[in-house]
């Protein structure tokens, strides 16, 4: 009787050492888990990111291009005025009909040409804002990938130190990037 309880003692003990190592199985598996997940939000984060930065440096360099349109029109707009002063010269000191025309012809390009030298104007700080706005979003999505990166190495950590608490901050940090990443999709 004593060898049964003696065996049957053995084999609660090592049915207790069993369950406690599936137990500890499982959490691995649910760390292993949240790290690969982890690691893909990481990478959307990530490439969102490169996505942002590369539309800011394409606007910022359509910006540049109209702004030199815009140059060369105000340009021009500073040449038809020069003409037409001339013209306007020789008006008042010698009038005829067809200085009265070039006025009025001249008058009328220039405001042309100003109303196109303003909408490119227009056009450039449309981009210069359209730019600055993804770049921030840029920001905002390296300090959620920042925060995704720090959970994923804190998980490692937790399975190597077999800590439950270290795990669960690192949960916590990517899902403060997870939100930190909607926030800056909705933006």
């Amino acid at each position: 009787m004593t060898e049964k309880s003696i065996e049957e003692k053995a084999n609660e003990i090592i049915n207790e050492r069993l369950e406690e190592d599936r137990k500890k199985e499982k959490w691995l598996f649910h760390v292993s888990f949240s790290i690969i997940l982890m690691a893909v939000l990481g990478t959307i984060v990530t490439a969102d990111s490169e996505n942002s930065v590369t539309e800011a440096i394409i606007l910022r360099n359509e910006a540049v291009l109209y702004q030199d349109k815009a140059t060369d029109m105000w340009n021009f707009f500073q040449a038809k005025s020069m003409r037409e002063t001339g013209y306007r010269i020789a008006n008042i000191l010698n009038p005829r009909p067809e200085f009265e025309q070039e006025l009025k012809r001249y008058q009328k390009e220039k405001s042309e040409i100003e109303q196109k030298a303003k909408r490119l104007d227009e056009m450039v700080e449309e981009r210069v804002k359209a730019s600055e706005r993804y770049y921030r979003k840029h920001h905002i999505f390296r300090m959620s990938g920042i925060l995704v990166q720090v959970g994923i190495a804190l998980s490692s950590v937790s399975a190597l130190m077999k800590k439950k608490v270290v795990w669960y901050l690192a949960i916590s940090l990517a899902t403060g990037g997870l939100i930190v990443f909607i926030t800056a999709l909705l933006r």
